[in-house]
């Protein structure tokens, strides 16, 4: 038959992990290792350097942001034994108060302009963003040391008292840093019907009524959500039980991030929205954020069930969210959510262990190493600039697999065009795998050098952009009915953005 020709869209879908694998949608992938599936066209992620430095053998475990009344930020900083205090100019202080921590895997809350961290085995400290360093709050009532989360709501502090149902609330508007205020217990044991300990509490303002509410809520060991309406825990007029929903069990102390209004927690089951739990059931609660990459969050847990590292955060102006997936005791990788597209990708830095901690500060991602450095994520065109050295951003992916409008015919292939946008003279590995098996090599191709000088260089030919749009064939071989592009690389020193494929084969009979 005729030489035949089939472009493919580019995977702005993101993974998908659970479509069967000869009847997926093309815009989705295989396999996708940072590559954005963002607005406009799949584009390879920027790259991070150094900000600042704790101490090489000090592993960063916890980062939050405290955002001061005169406008300005610092990022709070935890080692097993010290509290730091990173500005935006990356200048660290040892804020260490006169408890001396015994574990960095703090829960944090912003109240009164004071950032409150608790973790189950130290005196819960606070810090106003002003003082010499932390102090140990002067509640009673019970050990701080015993309290592992904390939260604010309708002002005031809640704390949750570790390997227990019992929550600890303070007066309104009572700060704790003076005096002796005293926190009242409330227990949910009598309220949890599958047993477990309660592990966080937070706020939810349920907007699907006519008129929005806001509620309270706790979180079980075992994935029991109860919500309570009313002032406080202590107001029997008002206080009462309004809702309690069944989800996976969360995966950690703080394995849930706030996307806006919304709260996504984490669990053995996949993503959940608090928000799809009051329009829908669990279930489908479960498929309605990671519906397609919840396989991945599940088999992750089996290997890493309850750790510090499920947690995640959200970037407003990368309009995306990560969620920490754990490969080891000493760091993980990344799944990142497009909130346009609703696609899912895969984050990896140059090392796992650059990614043991991480949040937003100065409106971009910043990861905690386990080696002690801060870094700030999305900047630049290469990876981990640190004493100058700097290493190219390894990109990869493999696309849906596509009959090509014929699946009964065997097809010959015989060259691929990649659509690209991006500088010139860049290397891409590119290749086939047929008929749903993984090939084993790919082609390695460079791009023709351009014709063109980039804005800004010595005069040497007609001045141009340094990155355009590229679109040269490159031969490759395979044959069967169907086929996935694989493709991949290391970027430096430009960007890229994914814009499609164009395959030609040869058309054969029905096989």
């Amino acid at each position: 038959m005729a030489f035949q020709g089939f472009t493919t869209s580019p995977p702005y879908g993101g993974l998908d992990l659970v479509s069967p694998i000869d009847n997926m949608e093309p815009q989705y992938a295989l396999e996708l290792v940072n590559v954005f599936p963002g607005n406009n066209a799949p584009t390879v992620r920027l790259g991070y350097q150094q900000f600042a430095t704790i101490g090489i053998t000090d592993a960063i475990k916890f980062m939050a942001p405290l955002f001061k009344a005169d406008g300005t930020s610092v990022l709070v900083v935890a080692t097993t034994t010290k509290l730091y205090s990173v500005t935006s100019g990356g200048v660290v202080t040892d804020r260490t108060g006169t408890t001396t921590p015994t574990s960095g895997e703090w829960q944090s809350v912003i109240y009164n302009n004071r950032i409150y961290l608790c973790n189950g085995a130290d005196n819960t400290q606070v810090w106003d963003g002003i003082s010499a360093t932390f102090s140990d709050v002067t509640f009673t009532g019970v050990s701080s040391a015993l309290l592992i989360n904390v939260h604010a709501h309708k002002e005031r502090l809640y704390f949750v008292e570790e390997n227990s149902c019992k929550f600890w609330y303070g007066g309104l508007q009572v700060t704790g840093t003076g005096g002796t205020p005293a926190l009242t217990a409330f227990d949910l044991s009598y309220v949890f019907t599958r047993g477990g300990s309660l592990l966080a509490v937070g706020s939810f303002s349920n907007t699907t009524s006519t008129t929005s509410q806001e509620y309270f809520w706790g979180i079980s060991s075992e994935g029991e959500v109860v919500f309570y309406n009313g002032t406080y825990a202590g107001d029997a007029s008002s206080w009462g039980l309004v809702a309690r929903y069944i989800i996976g069990r969360p995966l950690g102390y703080r394995s849930y991030v706030r996307v806006n209004n919304d709260i996504w927690f984490i669990t053995e089951q996949g993503i959940v929205p608090l928000s799809s739990l009051f329009q829908s059931d669990p279930e489908q609660a479960l498929d309605s954020v990671g519906y397609r990459i919840n396989p991945l969050v599940s088999e992750t847990s089996a290997v890493f069930p309850f750790d510090h590292q499920w947690t995640g955060f959200f970037w407003p102006q990368g309009r995306r969210v990560y969620i920490h997936l754990p490969t080891s005791g000493s760091g993980g990788k990344y799944l990142v959510y497009a909130i346009d597209t609703k696609g899912w990708t895969t984050f990896q830095l140059a090392s796992d262990q650059h990614a043991l901690s991480g949040c937003v500060f100065n409106k971009l991602p910043f990861y905690g190493s386990s080696t002690g450095i801060v870094w700030q994520g999305e900047t630049g065109q290469a990876d981990a600039v640190a004493g100058g050295v700097s290493q190219a951003i390894v990109f990869s992916g493999r696309s849906a697999f596509s009959f090509f409008g014929s699946r009964s015919n065997y097809k010959a292939f015989k060259d691929i065009r990649p659509l690209l946008k991006t500088r010139r003279g860049v290397a891409l590995n590119i290749g086939l795998d047929t008929d749903f098996k993984q090939g084993t090599a790919v082609t390695s191709t460079t791009s023709p050098v351009g014709q063109f000088t980039p804005w800004g260089s010595p005069w040497g030919s007609p001045w141009s952009s340094g990155v355009e749009y590229t679109y040269d064939r490159f031969a490759t071989k395979g044959q069967g009915h169907s086929a996935s592009i694989r493709f991949g690389g290391s970027l430096k020193d430009s960007t890229m953005q994914i814009l499609g494929f164009e395959i030609r084969y040869d058309m054969g009979g029905q096989v």
